[in-house]
């Protein structure tokens, strides 16, 4: 893949590409800008600290965040920036003094602690911009203006470097998790088709009887196939009422979803295991659940080949989805989240929390799982992402090393 290369001469510049890396505008946010030698090779955005936080809590958070720059590969430096509403104010002191300075001491030491050289360290705050470094630097208090204004970013000629075709179009975290309109008329339509396919068959449960029957009436690997191959635009109402209740079922959501992000091989893979284990219950009347367990005390999965349904939905692997199909696939689940009434929309709203997060957009997938617990506070997926993805975890795929944006400062 080819390389884009983009000089940052000045911390202005440097700030104006942050957005660029992270690929939105961050708002009340930590970003870490991991490089390797001269050059990123990451970009890692955090929520801040909540302010009642003490020193032994920010040194507790400023271990957990270097522990996860440490698995990028070769990182050998970074440029912790700091997104904050605050002011700096006119008088601004130390680098203490200025907006979460405790919290940057706290990642800068640790940051030394381990190995890694900090570039700089800057704050976009409400008033301007500054650099905690310069605050600590001799004389920095006697005349020297620390504040800049926040013109020196949005008038950085970095702006205009980026080349079409590697430049994003940015939005705020919230509008990466926006829904197309649909009009009410639309809605009731597709709810009154989708209630006539669960009229046919059994309440969406884990059951095996429900995986049987979706497979006798829909082939669910070749309907997310076809389905990821169309413009959302073009679905009729009949087919994003298939979707939505193929989706009901746990099993054949975690298929599909699986296979939008690795492709058509992984989700013949899942819904044949999906069978397996449907049929077994049946013939043991044990749950999934109790049947997997028993596996891996056995040590006999049904799996041989590695890495795992489970770890690839746990990101255990460094095997990278593709980021084209998960782009189509979010595109598709936004549609059908819009169109689908409220009792259906958390299973393709855990979907989109999934396939954002795998993307590395861990922002935009809590608000799709705060949106899922919002319609049913025990959805268990929403339960188990807000588990996974709350706690910071990250793909292994997601410190695989990038070959695309790089900065060179």
């Amino acid at each position: 893949m080819k390389k884009t290369l983009v000089k940052t001469p000045t911390p202005q510049d440097f700030l104006a590409l942050v957005p660029q890396l992270v690929g939105f505008l961050p708002e009340t946010s930590l970003v870490l800008v991991a490089f390797r030698g001269n050059r990123t090779c990451g970009a890692l955005r955090f929520n801040l600290p909540p302010g009642e936080a003490d020193a032994h809590q920010l040194r507790r958070i400023a271990g957990t965040l270097l522990g996860t720059l440490c698995k990028i590969p070769g990182v050998d430096a970074l440029v912790p920036v700091v997104y904050t509403e605050e002011n700096i104010g006119e008088g601004a002191g130390v680098a203490a003094d200025l907006p979460h300075g405790a919290f940057l001491a706290a990642i800068r030491h640790r940051a030394e602690q381990s190995g890694f050289l900090v570039r700089d360290a800057l704050c976009v705050a409400a008033d301007g911009w500054t650099s905690y470094l310069e605050a600590d630097e001799p004389g920095a208090q006697r005349g020297r203006r620390l504040r800049h204004p926040l013109s020196d970013i949005a008038e950085s000629p970095v702006n205009d470097s980026i080349p079409g075709n590697a430049r994003r179009d940015l939005a705020r975290v919230h509008t990466g998790a926006d829904l197309p309109k649909v009009d009410l008329a639309t809605r009731e339509r597709c709810a009154r088709r989708l209630a006539r396919y669960q009229r046919l068959g059994p309440d969406m449960g884990p059951i095996p009887e429900l995986i049987e029957m979706v497979g006798d009436m829909l082939d669910p690997v070749g309907t997310a196939e076809t389905a990821l191959s169309l413009d959302p635009a073009d679905l009729s109402i009949d087919e994003v009422a298939a979707l939505l209740f193929l989706m009901q079922g746990p099993a054949t959501r975690d298929q599909m979803m699986l296979q939008f992000a690795f492709g058509e091989e992984e989700g013949r893979r899942s819904h044949a295991l999906n069978r397996h284990y449907a049929q077994r219950q049946r013939e043991t009347g044990l749950s999934m659940d109790d049947l997997v367990a028993a596996d891996m005390a056995a040590g006999r999965a049904f799996e041989q080949s590695t890495p795992t349904t489970g770890d690839l939905m746990l990101g255990d692997s460094r095997d990278r989805p593709d980021p084209e199909r998960i782009v189509r696939g979010i595109g598709l689940l936004k549609l059908l989240v819009a169109m689908a009434p409220r009792s259906a929309r958390p299973a393709p709203l855990c979907m989109l929390a999934w396939l954002s997060w795998a993307l590395g957009q861990g922002s935009v997938a809590g608000i799709y799982i705060d949106t899922a617990l919002d319609i049913d506070a025990d959805y268990g997926m929403a339960l188990l992402l807000l588990q996974m993805i709350g706690t910071g975890h990250l793909p292994d795929w997601a410190f695989a090393v990038p070959g695309d944006a790089t900065v060179v400062p």
